[in-house]
């Protein structure tokens, strides 16, 4: 790397300065036919909620699989409460949001509080 491939701060901002850059524009200067729905790739607050739900689903599921071959089964029969506990405080607050989910997803719901339910009588 010799002196001759350097270049120096003034003419770096010089060629940035050149550079355009695509700003997004308001949402509101977009003409209406222009606008795209949210598609399957976006985010959104249901979505990201559904997450966390599913995480917590596949993590009760994880510590059952678990308990079945460990001798700790105590430590993980605790774990497994609080995991219950925090799946079923999600479905209180997704309640409260009123959040719609998929209707295969609330089937997967529905399935996973039935067990818990089963096992608290």
């Amino acid at each position: 790397m010799g002196n001759d491939e350097l270049t120096t701060v003034r003419e770096r901002l010089e060629n940035l300065k050149k550079k355009s850059r695509d700003v997004p524009k308001i949402l509101e200067s977009v003409p209406e036919r222009e606008r795209r729905p949210v598609g399957d790739g976006m985010y959104t607050f249901e979505r990201v909620f559904q997450q966390k739900v599913d995480k917590a689903i596949k993590k009760i599921g994880f510590l059952k699989e678990k308990m079945e071959d460990s001798e700790n089964f105590l430590n993980l029969f605790y774990d497994l409460k609080r995991a219950e506990e925090e799946f079923l405080k999600l479905l209180e607050e997704a309640e409260k949001r009123k959040l719609d989910f998929p209707d295969n997803f609330k089937n997967q719901i529905e399935e996973v509080k039935s067990q818990i339910r089963q096992r608290i009588r």
